[in-house]
């Protein structure tokens, strides 16, 4: 799959929004009763000024209780809502980020967790959330980066080995099903040592995340971008010949001899690559075969000059 270099990194509490109906603070109390016997499913309601501004939070457990109190549905039940509401319930911006919002919760107390928050744009009523969608979102967000923490290369977001490894071994299995042929390119930058040394790590960080972008601008969608550690990437292929194979390469070298502007004072125009290619089934019975295959054509590159593509010969390079 062409891969995209957007994360969930920036999780916010909107991610979770309920569409709670809020009610008016001089609604009588009776008939906020009601609405939660209507509605088994409601935790708590939130309360609104004329201007959709939250003043208050009712909740179930609070109200139900007072009301099981002999007489006191005759006493207060025509009383407005305000005089029995929280008058400090927990309120958010639907921007906040959901790690903020649970230590909030934390901090104010755990009867929170089932009472839940109001969620506000602008200062306005947008909606509720709960503490257990809380837990679940965090949940879900950490096990997805600890996913992606294992699988993608943290400077470019590029799929690493270990993601492009299963990759091969879907794309072999159904290759071998099919009859297709599947295209490796092992790619190693020349020239970015020089960059490195000459203006620093931050710029040779900067560099190998634009030439990530400029590969998957030469792949289309269902082929994979991997960078396999240092100045090393990896395209594979899915349903491609030597000739579709031999045309992505040259689209590569092509690209990656743009100039690279950083805002230096000099624009970087030495860098260029030396790739190498190699085929499943025609020069590999697996995905380290494969790879190792591509490896060696691209160091064949670099012998020959660099800035060029080698095919894997197995007669001279295997």
């Amino acid at each position: 799959m062409k891969q995209q270099e957007s994360k969930d990194n920036n999780l916010t509490v909107e991610s979770m929004l309920r569409a709670v109906p809020a009610i008016k603070a001089d609604m009588r109390s009776k008939t906020v009763l009601d609405l939660f016997h209507k509605d088994k499913q409601l935790y708590s309601l939130p309360v609104v000024n004329d201007k959709l501004k939250p003043v208050g939070m009712v909740v179930r457990q609070e109200i139900t209780e007072t009301f099981s109190k002999p007489y006191f549905k005759e006493l207060v039940g025509d009383k407005p809502i305000s005089d029995m509401m929280n008058n400090n319930p927990i309120i958010v911006d639907h921007n906040t980020a959901v790690e903020d919002v649970a230590r909030i919760i934390l901090d104010a107390g755990i009867q929170h967790m089932v009472s839940g928050f109001i969620i506000t744009k602008d200062g306005r009523y947008l909606g509720m959330g709960n503490g257990y969608d809380l837990i679940n979102e965090i949940i879900n967000y950490r096990q997805k980066h600890l996913f992606d923490l294992a699988h993608f290369d943290q400077l470019t977001n590029l799929p690493n080995r270990t993601l492009l490894l299963d990759r091969l071994a879907q794309a072999i299995s159904i290759s071998s099903r099919n009859n297709n042929k599947i295209s490796l390119l092992f790619i190693d930058l020349d020239g970015f040592k020089f960059v490195n040394d000459t203006f620093g790590h931050n710029i040779g960080d900067n560099l190998l995340k634009e030439v990530g972008k400029r590969l998957l601008g030469c792949i289309r969608e269902g082929d994979t971008v991997a960078r396999l550690g240092g100045d090393e990437f990896v395209v594979s292929l899915l349903e491609s010949d030597l000739k579709r194979a031999i045309m992505v390469a040259e689209r590569i070298l092509e690209k990656l001899k743009q100039p690279y502007d950083f805002g230096l004072k000099d624009v970087i125009t030495n860098i260029s690559g030396s790739i190498g290619i190699a085929e499943y089934p025609d020069h590999a019975g697996n995905r380290s075969e494969l790879i190792e295959a591509a490896d060696k054509a691209m160091y064949a590159a670099k012998k020959r000059g660099k800035n060029q593509y080698v095919v894997f010969d197995p007669a001279h390079l295997g």
